[in-house]
């Protein structure tokens, strides 16, 4: 009876401990699990929400962005590990007081994942590569969830999922093929948006002109917004979302963006709460994060990769207030946090890149170790390891080249101005190769030659955009983006000049999807002789005029484009082997004219004239015959 009793009582303390831990939590507003959301599918983001202190964005004693940090190690069925930031969200649905704290997650395999949260409060805990700091609330809390198969029917990106470095010179999904770009890095203040909360215009001085650059609407896009896409505050959202349709519709791939253009041209795109000083000051309070505007931004940045848009973050831009708006251009507290959070709430995406600057040597100069600096800083917050990136000014070749064969640098962000872009394409190719570590290189910022004009101004000209930098990137194996005329004031991308710049550069990247096997290709010029020529960019010293640019698998395929078809030369196959078909593919139309010829292997041959138009360009595609 005595060890009845004795037992009884045991179990009962124990009960009573367990009721009174859990009652204090409760009234502390504390619970232990995860709240899980999200389609539970391979590469389809996980959304997992805890109830932890109470806080609001502009609290200061403790930050609840610096004071605090929440890593989520998730393990999945094969043992991978993946240790995610997550981020003080408020009430979680934008509001700036709450207790939700906030971890997103993409999976990359089906079967069971678990979970384990670690929550700790310290003082600039967030940002501390060191142990320590004080374990709270939920920290310890565990659970598990099941992630079904890929669905190879899901939009955009997701039935691909993540977009990496594979060790070549162009980025593949995962689960899908290589990739190429083809996209816009205009405007660079996409996020300016007059639909965005707590976004203002702000007078600015752009090349010595004082301006005040309004605001983008999207309003020409308006009408491309379709039901059931999203949208917030009754219509708010719809010209943003109608603008990333439209560049979808158009086969637009890639869209470049600043994160933060404080002190820079714009002044009106910034992560922080409040009302920072747009010319940049020691003074902005630059550790407060603004939840509905980020929330707003993830709707547009979700809709995007579901749309096949990949994200071009730049963190930073050439002015050097921009460059000193964060801890003076170093890397502390401010410029930490600010990657943090920005990695936290979107680094789930599948297929985006992280560059670190725009001209980072310009005016203020980053220089090479501040740069590395940030890169190992990103790269060791990152779970997914997105592709890192730096944009220079001048000499690219010369400014990219301490990048060459780093591990912290997968992608190359070029500016050419007007440089000859095939030349300096494939000049990037042999240089990263020869350094052990072959990379994509993404001509980004680049000007189209109008004759003796060598201004950096760039011009909306669809037909010298194709000629003298489409075409030549592809077939010298690069990537582009390209910048429109007017930057900042770019509110449409639908004026007839850029419709036929879209339908151009997906013709092109089309037929290097559906018509090449484009990863296994080399630039080899040389291989076609006696073609006519164009101007096509000066710099450095480099030859103006450009003939055929020539992409080929030796032996089996040859792509040869013809920047002027009035004269088409001879290509050599001297070292091919037996019988070739040659078709003529014309890149104003997207479209393969004409009779199909035989050429035989083992010789030269004339490519001869093309079905018409003589004194256009023209792709000659020449293939081993079945």
């Amino acid at each position: 009876m005595f060890v009845r009793r004795t037992s009884f009582m045991i179990v009962w303390s124990l009960l009573l401990l367990m009721f009174s831990y859990i009652a204090l939590l409760s009234c502390s507003g504390i619970q232990r699990q995860a709240r899980i959301s999200g389609e539970l599918k391979k590469w389809h983001t996980v959304t997992l929400d805890f109830q932890g202190p109470r806080a609001a964005e502009t609290d200061t004693m403790p930050n609840p962005f610096l004071d605090y940090r929440l890593q989520v190690l998730f393990t999945g069925p094969d043992g991978q590990e993946y240790n995610v930031p997550g981020y003080f969200a408020g009430d979680g649905a934008g509001g700036e007081q709450g207790k939700i704290w906030r971890v997103r997650f993409t999976p990359d395999e089906r079967g069971i994942w678990t979970y384990e949260a670690a929550f700790l409060r310290g003082e600039g805990i967030a940002v501390s590569l060191l142990d320590g700091g004080e374990p709270v609330g939920f920290d310890g809390a565990r659970g598990e969830f099941t992630v079904s198969a890929l669905d190879t029917t899901a939009p955009g990106f997701l039935k691909w999922g993540r977009l990496e470095y594979v060790g070549e010179y162009y980025l593949k999904f995962r689960d899908g093929d290589y990739w190429i770009k083809g996209g816009t890095d205009t405007p660079e203040n996409f996020l300016g948006y007059a639909g965005f909360d707590n976004t203002r215009e702000y007078v600015t001085r752009f090349d010595g002109l004082e301006i005040t650059p309004n605001l983008h609407t999207y309003a020409a896009h308006v009408d491309d917004w379709q039901p059931g896409d999203p949208d917030w505050g009754d219509g708010a959202g719809k010209g943003i979302i109608g603008a990333l349709n439209y560049l979808a519709s158009r086969h637009v791939n890639s869209l470049y963006f600043l994160v933060m253009n404080i002190g820079g041209d714009g002044k009106d795109v910034f992560p922080w709460t409040g009302t920072p000083d747009p010319e940049g000051s020691i003074s902005n309070d630059n550790l407060h994060f603004d939840n509905s505007r980020l929330r707003q931004w993830e709707t547009v940045f979700n809709h995007a990769q579901r749309k096949g848009i990949f994200l071009h973050f730049v963190f930073n831009e050439a002015e050097e207030a921009n460059k000193r708006e964060l801890d003076d251009g170093e890397l502390g507290t401010e410029r930490k946090l600010y990657y943090r959070e920005i990695i936290a709430r979107f680094g789930h995406h599948p297929a985006l890149e992280w560059n670190l600057c725009e001209e980072y040597n310009l005016n203020f100069n980053f220089g090479p170790d501040r740069i590395r600096e940030f890169a190992e800083y990103i790269q060791y917050t990152d779970p997914y390891d997105h592709p890192i990136a730096v944009h220079s000014a001048g000499n690219p070749l010369e400014q990219l080249a301490f990048t060459f064969g780093d591990s912290l640098f997968d992608m190359l962000s070029v500016q050419l101005n007007q440089r000859r872009i095939d030349q300096v394409t494939e000049g990037f190719r042999r240089a990263t190769a020869q350094a052990g570590k072959p990379v994509p290189a993404s001509m980004d910022e680049f000007t189209v030659d109008m004759g003796g004009n060598e201004s950096w101004i760039p011009i909306d000209n669809a037909e010298l955009q194709r000629k003298q930098k489409i075409w030549p990137t592809y077939f010298s194996g690069g990537n582009i983006e390209f910048i429109l005329e007017g930057f900042l004031s770019v509110d449409t991308f639908k004026t007839p000049e850029r419709e036929k710049l879209w339908n151009y550069l997906w013709y092109a990247r089309r037929f290097m999807q559906q018509q090449v096997p484009f990863p296994e290709m080399i630039p080899a010029d040389d291989l076609v002789t006696g073609e006519s020529t164009i101007p096509a960019g000066t710099g450095g010293g480099e030859s103006t005029r450009m003939g055929a640019q020539v992409f080929a698998l030796f032996g089996s395929v040859y792509a040869v484009y013809l920047p002027s078809a009035q004269s088409t030369g001879v290509v050599d196959l001297e070292d091919a082997k037996g019988e070739f078909t040659q078709r003529w593919y014309n890149p104003r139309t997207g479209e393969f004219e004409g009779a199909v010829r035989t050429l035989q292997g083992g010789r030269s041959a004339a490519l001869g004239p093309p079905p018409h138009t003589p004194g256009e360009d023209w792709v000659v595609l020449v293939r081993q015959a079945e």
